[in-house]
């Protein structure tokens, strides 16, 4: 990884984030989307890594508990690195 990816934004991090807690919860993706406040095809393009709207994103990283910053790929690396 390059010192240029150190603090995009990670759609795939999101994604899987939103997929753990959805399975935890056990809830569908529809039910997701209600209590978040999306659309359905909002998370799909989170899925496929598409872009983002921001009002979308920030309801989704609310919804986890999470902040923006902890889905930057710097901040993913760190974290990982926490637990080796």
């Amino acid at each position: 990884m390059n010192g240029r990816d150190e603090g995009r934004f990670d759609a795939q991090a999101l994604y899987d984030a939103l997929d753990s807690q959805r399975s935890a919860r056990g809830m569908s993706w529809r039910q997701v989307a209600l209590e978040v406040g999306v659309s359905v095809s909002t998370l799909t393009r989170t899925k496929q890594g598409g872009r983002l709207e921001v009002d979308g994103m920030l309801a989704m990283v609310r919804w986890l508990g999470r902040t923006v910053e902890s889905f930057t790929r710097g901040a993913i690396r760190k974290a990982g690195n926490a637990h080796q």
